[in-house]
């Protein structure tokens, strides 16, 4: 298992792959991370403000976590994507994915990492995992996302 901080065009299709199979996102969402792809590949992190890891086994890219700083704070990240292949998840892919992320974002100057997500039955393991990490749920956004969709905001102070 390696964790790198590059993405090239080539990661594209893997990754829109790895985001439809998990079944956890709407089509509009996997979007997004193309454009945010497109827009790091085009740019490069420190231009646009979003910084990749990427983590591959055996040649394939088994998860990934996408995050960068809150352009209107001194010192707030934001983990914007953290997805682990189907496949591949409960051999704690997803925690090694945030602690990186959280050790880069220490290293850059961030004292806070906030996370949304959904707060949907579907999920239960998400919030359940966020917790274990130690993020407090910080509030709760009521039909965000859709009807019976809340936006579940996590925050945590990095040590």
């Amino acid at each position: 298992m390696e964790i790198t901080e590059n993405i090239s065009p080539s990661d594209k299709p893997r990754i829109r792959k790895l985001l439809e199979d998990s079944r956890f996102f709407y089509p509009f969402e996997v979007d997004v991370v193309m454009d945010l792809m497109d827009e790091t590949i085009r740019t490069g992190s420190k231009e646009c403000g979003y910084y990749w890891l990427k983590l591959e086994e055996n040649g394939k890219i088994a998860g990934f976590a996408n995050y960068g700083p809150n352009p209107c704070s001194v010192h707030s990240w934001d983990l914007y994507w953290l997805a682990v292949d189907p496949k591949e998840q409960g051999r704690g892919l997803g925690t090694a994915l945030l602690l990186k992320a959280e050790e880069k974002v220490k290293e850059m100057g961030g004292k806070i990492l906030w996370i949304e997500t959904s707060g949907r039955p579907l999920y239960a393991p998400t919030v359940a995992f966020y917790h274990q990490k130690g993020y407090t749920l910080s509030a709760t956004l009521p039909e965000f996302y859709g009807p019976g969709d809340p936006k579940l905001i996590f925050s945590k102070t990095l040590r």
